[in-house]
């Protein structure tokens, strides 16, 4: 028996701007003074005071805004690396492991998710193998399909079956990004998987950009189906903005 796992592009949706009845934000400034449009009839203006730079900069690796007046049009960004990830075959007597990644970034949003929308890993005569409902340890002999997004050690306090994995990282860093493995897919050495579950997320203030490892876990028992086992990881960001 043998499993390959395709990490797939992904797909984005967004929303409206954050906001209630009483208040709406969209930038905020501490300095001289500045005033984002001034406009009669005839013109229209983005003014600052005191600023010592101003304007767009870009190269290959960034972009920045410099200056008091920044651009607010809201974005979400997920960019999945392409992997196949080839877990070979498989055996009762031991788990097989592998990490794929990807990366969220956001602009003036109130948070998002990220969904994982495949069945678990699928053979040519449409047997799956068994997704885990809820966070688990790995029994080799079970048949067992699982992921989280976090780095997994076999000293951790469910040890896991090998060291692989790895927390998000915040770039450039947590006062900037927000993102985190959702729960049920955030603690070391313990995997799930449910089609349709969120599995990343951020609360808000994710200007940044959150880099994130999906850890997968193997298992099966002697009545496992034979055959060849594949699965595209497809994956949707939701944002609110």
């Amino acid at each position: 028996m043998g499993i390959a796992l395709l990490m797939a592009p992904a797909v984005a949706y967004a929303g409206g701007q954050s906001s209630s009845s009483n208040y709406e934000v969209n930038e905020v400034q501490i300095g001289s003074g500045g005033l984002l449009n001034a406009s009669s009839p005839n013109y229209q203006a983005q003014q600052s005071l005191g600023a010592t730079a101003g304007g767009t900069i870009n190269s290959t690796h960034y972009g920045a805004n410099a200056g008091f007046l920044t651009a607010n049009e809201p974005f979400l960004e997920m960019v999945v690396n392409p992997a196949t990830i080839n877990l070979g075959t498989l055996s009762p007597a031991s788990p097989a492991t592998g990490t794929a990644t990807f990366h969220v970034r956001a602009y003036v949003d109130s948070g998002y998710t990220v969904v994982s929308m495949n069945n678990p890993p699928t053979n040519e005569e449409g047997a799956a193998l068994n997704g885990l409902s809820s966070p688990t340890a790995s029994s080799p002999g079970t048949e067992q399909y699982g992921l989280n997004l976090v780095k997994n050690q076999t000293t951790c306090a469910n040890p896991a079956p090998a060291n692989f994995g790895a927390d998000p990282v915040a770039v450039p860093d947590t006062s900037f990004a927000t993102g985190s493995a959702a729960a049920g897919y955030s603690t070391c050495g313990l995997f799930k998987y449910v089609k349709g579950q969120v599995v990343a997320q951020s609360n808000g203030n994710g200007w940044g950009e959150t880099d994130y490892t999906v850890s997968y876990l193997v298992n099966i028992n002697g009545s496992s189906k034979a055959g060849t086992y594949n699965m595209t990881q497809d994956l949707v960001a939701i944002a609110t903005f």
